[in-house]
């Protein structure tokens, strides 16, 4: 998608935020993550748009996806990641059967 599609009408990244927030508030989870995947397909960058899909493949129990979200935030986040994040963070990588390597205990 071209910056001149993503001004032409398609959400910005705070709309989709609370777009996925509302229907995750509806139990709409199957809607949530597609609307999660399109905006990261268009704003992979944003953080608001990482931090609310991660939070929904938290929520769908899809541990994986959370980890690759949650490893993308805090990497662009550095030091700045918050507590909230680097838990949730350290909860996917043990739901999904892994242990932080050297270099993932670097993001935790």
């Amino acid at each position: 998608m071209t910056h001149a599609m993503k001004l032409a009408g398609f959400p910005t990244p705070d709309e989709i935020r609370f777009s996925i927030q509302s229907l995750v508030a509806d139990n709409d989870l199957e809607q949530a993550a597609d609307m999660a995947e399109n905006g990261l397909t268009v704003y992979p960058e944003s953080e608001g748009v990482l931090a609310i899909s991660s939070l929904v493949a938290v929520v769908r129990q899809e541990w994986d996806r959370a980890v690759d979200l949650l490893e993308r935030l805090i990497a662009i986040q550095g030091d700045s990641a918050s507590e909230f994040t680097r838990n949730m963070y350290e909860r996917a990588l043990t739901c999904s059967g892994k242990s932080p390597s050297p270099s993932r205990q670097d993001l935790a």
